[in-house]
Formats: structure tokens, C-alpha cells, sequence
């Protein structure tokens, strides 16, 4: 019986495994003096189009980027005030060869009640990711 509970065991473990969603590819980055993480799936990286500065302006242009962050937006219901405060075009890390680029952007907080601005992580096909401003170390 006890062999039997460890064979039943070992298939429903090995069998969970193979079914689990991969792990989101954590993307560290910087914008003036905010750190920022970014968690992003491996298939919406691979899903984007590859570019290269040589090559003339990326395929997913400002116009493009500013309708995705205004589309992210609405659907995540902040205030269309909100404008974009910054923009940096950035390679990923770990898929700079493969030339995946995204955008880091800076949302502008203008109700000035002492929230921390918002970032965004858009990859060059329009998916947009919230990125996570690392919290101050405390001394």
C-alpha cells in the first residue's frame, strides 16, 4: 500500500510540474534614481518584434506608445490627467542579441498628494506591463 501512495505521489508531482506556468523573466532597470522591477512573460518578449537602432526608428513608434498607455489607463482607471513625465527606450536585459527593445515610462502625478510616481514597462508589440518602484532601504 505504501508503495502504491509513493507511485500515486511521485506522478501527481512530476505530472504538476510539467503543467506549471513558467516563471515571469524579471527585468531590473533604472530611470534617474528609481530602481524598478519589472516581471514579464518569456512568450510576450518573443511575441515582439525585434529591432535595431541601425535599422531607423523602432516599428512601434511614440504615437503607438502613447495610445497603449493611454488604453492601459483606462483600463486600470487612472485619472486621464495623468499625463507621461518621461520616456526611455530600453534593450532587455538578457534578450539585448535577440534586439528586444521596450519602453520605460514615467507617469506624471499630478494631484501632488505625495504619491511616488507610477512606471510602465511597454514592449514594442504594445503590451504593457506596471513595473514596481523597489521601496527605499531603511538605515
Amino acid at each position: 500500500m505504501f508503495k502504491s501512495l509513493f507511485v500515486t505521489l511521485l506522478a501527481a508531482m512530476t505530472t504538476g510540474v510539467a503543467t506549471a506556468a513558467p516563471w515571469p523573466l524579471e527585468i531590473i532597470d533604472h530611470l534617474d534614481d528609481a530602481t524598478l522591477v519589472i516581471y514579464a512573460n518569456e512568450s510576450d518578449i518573443e511575441s515582439s518584434p525585434r529591432w535595431s537602432p541601425a535599422k531607423g526608428a523602432p516599428p512601434f513608434g511614440l504615437t503607438a506608445l502613447f495610445k497603449a498607455v493611454g488604453d492601459w489607463k483606462k483600463q486600470n482607471h487612472y485619472a486621464e490627467a495623468d499625463g507621461i513625465e518621461k520616456v526611455e527606450l530600453k534593450p532587455i536585459a538578457r534578450h539585448e542579441k535577440e534586439g528586444r527593445w521596450y519602453y520605460l515610462v514615467q507617469l506624471k502625478d499630478l494631484e501632488d498628494d505625495g504619491h511616488a510616481h507610477r512606471y510602465l514597462a511597454v514592449l514594442m508589440n504594445g503590451k504593457t506591463i506596471a513595473a514596481v518602484k523597489e521601496p527605499e532601504a531603511y538605515k
